[in-house]
């Protein structure tokens, strides 16, 4: 609190007024990033034509779980491993956030219940979850390694392999029929 305090330049009393304790504050951060981490998808989105492919939504998404606001938030999920109310703020805000991200790059897919979809051109919900696991699984171990390209290669694996599943080469159309 002592750190937040002098960072803010604010007294210790205007500090405890608006946060009686670190784990408000914290709370109150995690509602912060989310809302921050939804303004920024929202603005490269705008950025980008309405017709854009699933590619180019697979690129927007890249750029935007690399950057300094989604760290903050992965931070903010290791804080929540071992805090019951953190965990809670913090799995109602990644739901909303969830849910946007799927209408952003399921686009034209259903959003029922589940939010599944069953796509024939681009990637479906189990698709996004394991590109998300694996953004996430890059932007950690990014952390200790020098930037030589493994991302993208790594990324274009798990697209061509979206691709493949959903739009089979015409000799593999012809194979099974």
């Amino acid at each position: 609190m002592q750190r937040v305090q002098t960072r803010a330049g604010v007294s210790r009393g205007t500090l405890v007024h608006h946060f009686a304790s670190m784990q408000d504050l914290l709370v109150a951060a995690i509602h912060h990033v989310a809302d921050r981490q939804l303004a920024e998808l929202e603005s490269l989105l705008m950025a980008q034509p309405g017709s854009a492919g699933w590619e180019s939504r697979l690129t927007l998404l890249t750029r935007f779980m690399s950057g300094p606001t989604f760290l903050a938030g992965l931070e903010l999920w290791v804080a929540a491993r071992t805090d019951e109310v953190l965990r809670a703020a913090l799995a109602s805000s990644e739901r909303e956030f969830g849910r946007a991200l799927r209408r952003v790059f399921l686009v034209g897919e259903p959003a029922g219940p589940t939010d599944q979809n069953d796509s024939a051109t681009g990637p479906d919900r189990v698709d996004l979850e394991a590109l998300l696991a694996l953004l996430r699984g890059l932007a950690v171990t990014g952390i200790l390694r020098e930037r030589g390209g493994i991302e993208e290669q790594v990324l274009g694996r798990w697209a061509r392999a979206v691709q493949d599943r959903h739009m089979p080469s015409p000799g593999a159309a012809m194979a099974l029929g």
